[in-house]
């Protein structure tokens, strides 16, 4: 039975994607694309229009030197490093998720127009952090979204949401050889981020099928501590199957952190340390997740199933296993 709240979401949900055509040719005509540096010889008519910076022809030693030394930049949670006036360098804790990432990125800037820092090179360095380094773009005059979002206007707002559903739907279009394997990208299945899992990595998962295994484990554990008074009861039945039919690309991490508003209006996603496949509902679990833990304003919020497609069953079926940061302090 549809429930009322649902009826205004299907409605409003209508509206915006009648919204959505108009704001994508807008789109097309007032960003121009993200350039995309690839091997191929150079296309003598671009070679006058694409610029790399100075930072390009350091030595892998030089960077990890600059950065040992160097600043995190101002408003990246001391997450990221500023080596230049236009290079940052983000330290990661395995040499795989710095592979992983750095290919996320790339795969995003050569298959989408979404607005992704370009990622210069991938050193591998030991450091206090771990022992990779991404070296990539700094993304200039810009301010996290958690911190832009409360000052924006009705049509400031509005734009960031049909921005966010175009780009989610480009990426859902993203191709890879591994997209048959749940999780980050890599040439073998990974250990997998995101709090749809929890606070800790999961896995990894060799098929789709190995996924919805850990889920029906999971309600299964549930089932024990409500046996034994440790918890409210889940729901009767496991996750129905038809949640795991298919894989798509997903950010996994799309807090307002990992945002960045520009002067020009234009809307960066950063961080891909958790992207990977995963079924269509991950994103907006992993949003909302990210939300109610970050405690966002209710605004952004409520916003966020007209962003990404909302799964109402399955997020029922996660909160009835105790997912969700609704009561967190």
């Amino acid at each position: 039975m549809l429930r009322p709240q649902h009826f205004v979401y299907y409605l409003a949900a209508a509206a915006l994607t009648i919204l959505d055509g108009p704001f994508r040719v807008y789109d097309m005509l007032c960003r121009p694309p993200i350039q995309v540096r690839c091997c191929l010889p150079p296309v003598p008519l671009l070679i006058f229009s694409v610029q790399f910076p100075d930072s390009d022809t350091w030595t892998d030693d030089h960077v990890i030197n600059v950065f040992e030394s160097a600043p995190y930049l101002e408003g990246s949670d001391r997450k990221i490093v500023q080596i230049s006036e236009d290079t940052v360098v983000k330290p990661c804790h395995l040499w795989t998720d710095a592979t992983s990432e750095s290919l996320a990125m790339e795969l995003v800037r050569k298959q989408t127009r979404i607005a992704v820092p370009r990622m210069r090179r991938l050193i591998q360095h030991v450091h206090c952090e771990g022992e990779g380094l991404i070296v990539m773009d700094l993304v200039p005059n810009c301010q996290q979204l958690r911190v832009a979002w409360p000052s924006l206007s009705f049509w400031g707002k509005l734009k960031v949401i049909l921005a966010m559903r175009l780009y989610l739907r480009q990426l859902r279009r993203v191709k890879y050889s591994s997209s048959n394997t749940p999780g980050p990208l890599g040439s073998k299945p990974l250990r997998c981020n995101g709090l749809q899992f929890g606070w800790d990595p999961i896995g990894p998962f060799p098929t789709i099928s190995a996924l919805e295994a850990h889920y029906r484990k999971e309600h299964t554990s549930a089932e024990y501590r409500a046996s034994r008074g440790w918890g409210p009861p889940p729901h009767r039945e496991p996750l129905d199957p038809s949640a795991f039919t298919s894989l798509v690309f997903t950010h996994n991490d799309l807090n307002m952190r990992n945002l960045l508003l520009d002067d020009n209006g234009v809307l960066w996603v950063v961080d891909w340390g958790w992207a990977g496949f995963y079924p269509p509902w991950f994103e907006y679990l992993g949003m909302k997740y990210a939300a109610q833990k970050d405690k966002n304003p209710k605004s952004w919020q409520e916003c966020i199933k007209y962003m990404a497609d909302p799964d109402f069953k399955v997020e029922e079926w996660m909160g009835s296993l105790g997912y969700g940061f609704v009561n967190w302090p």
